[in-house]
């Protein structure tokens, strides 16, 4: 099998483990199980297990931008979001995974630090264009500055994710839903103030 075939079966039979157990407690034995390699084909294709989960979270990222993508154009930077929240309920490995590797941002010696940077970089980039085109469309008030509430909508995407996965009780789009008309409600009157 050419490795580049080789690459994206192991990728996927990672996608799979992930998927199906808790990210922390699989391995390379259950990677290639779920790929149907020999573990030697992981090791000599991924020698890095960091390399391995960055290829598994950017096929995941690089899937989901892209069916989402029109959402942002069409609906705005809140529907975006939702929509991404929406997605993570269908598919909690995913988010799972993700948060699991937030920390890793933080660590500057993680060999994978600034690959995740630039994913959480991309994402706010994205939500303040998409605000940027929602307050020239008057989907949102002028006074929504789109750095400042992108800022915003990011923490809150986060952090209701994160909520998720730690609350029984918690209502993830519900809870988005309310929390984003209140910081409509500050745009607007930030708005209503430089008129």
């Amino acid at each position: 099998m050419p490795d580049a075939d080789l690459r994206a079966r192991i990728v996927a039979g990672a996608a799979d483990a992930f998927r199906d157990g808790d990210f922390h407690a699989v391995g390379p034995d259950d990677v290639a199980r779920a790929a149907d390699v020999p573990v030697a084909d992981v090791h000599r294709v991924f020698p890095s297990w960091e390399l391995l989960v960055v290829a598994v979270v950017d096929r995941w990222a690089k899937a989901g931008r892209e069916a989402l993508r029109g959402v942002a154009e069409q609906e705005g930077a809140v529907a975006y979001l939702r929509a991404r929240l929406d997605r993570g309920q269908h598919h909690p490995a995913i988010v799972r995974v993700r948060i699991a590797l937030l920390s890793a941002t933080s660590t500057p010696g993680h060999p994978a630090s600034g690959w995740f940077r630039q994913q959480y970089t991309t994402l706010f980039e994205d939500v303040t264009l998409a605000l940027v085109r929602d307050v020239v469309a008057g989907r949102e008030p002028r006074g929504a500055a789109p750095r400042h509430a992108a800022e915003q909508l990011v923490a809150l995407f986060e952090g209701l994710q994160l909520q998720a996965m730690l609350r029984d009780d918690a209502d993830l789009l519900p809870g988005w839903d309310r929390a984003v008309a209140r910081m409509r409600a500050g745009w607007g009157a930030a708005a209503a103030v430089t008129a």
